[in-house]
């Protein structure tokens, strides 16, 4: 009954300990006219149900990104860009229930040929800007300072390793059950007369 016991504390405390180790990682996408971008996002939490983005990568109309990280976090990091305007950006993404989404502030990309895009969300609505080669790709004065995108964040499923070690407990647990059975239940002989 020990055994038993200690495979079962140990399911228990695995499947406390889950969630708990798992990152919070994203899949990203935004589309508008003439406007693709896709990636990853990774974090942890940094309460009130956000997530503070540590790392991640994004491919934008086929160049590869990486996130410019925020030192300040929680909180908002200013990048000096330049004509006069910066960007603002905090790598925060928002879960409200199933739904995730980013704020005023948003997420700040280098891109591989010298770009730097932010992707940002107001009301809903999603904004991109890029300042490239000395020049802002939109009018960071005009309406909410970028254009206006389609955008998706949906949370990755759990890794397979998680859900493997879970399986392997309950294997686990399940041999000893049956084991214990068999020793119970010991078949009696018939007597020779």
């Amino acid at each position: 009954m020990r055994k038993f016991s200690f495979v079962v504390s140990a399911l228990a405390l695995a499947f406390v300990l889950l969630p708990a180790a798992k990152a919070d990682s994203f899949i990203f996408g935004v589309s508008g006219s003439g406007f693709t971008g896709s990636g990853t996002l990774a974090g942890s939490s940094v309460g009130a149900g956000k997530t503070g983005i540590t790392s991640g990568t994004f491919t934008i109309n086929g160049v590869n990104g990486t996130l410019i990280g925020n030192s300040n976090m929680p909180g908002f990091a200013v990048y000096s860009a330049g004509a006069g305007y910066n960007y603002d950006y905090d790598d925060i993404v928002i879960t409200s229930g199933k739904s995730q989404s980013l704020d005023d502030y948003g997420l700040l990309f280098r891109l591989s040929n010298g770009g730097v895009v932010n992707i940002w969300e107001v009301g809903g609505v999603y904004y991109w800007n890029e300042w490239q080669g000395g020049a802002w790709l939109f009018d960071p004065a005009v309406g909410q300072g970028g254009q206006e995108i389609d955008g998706n964040i949906q949370v990755t499923p759990e890794p397979s390793s998680l859900l493997l070690l879970g399986a392997g407990l309950m294997l686990l647990a399940g041999l000893i059950f049956v084991k214990r059975t068999h020793r119970r239940i010991k078949p009696t002989l018939p007597m020779a007369a």
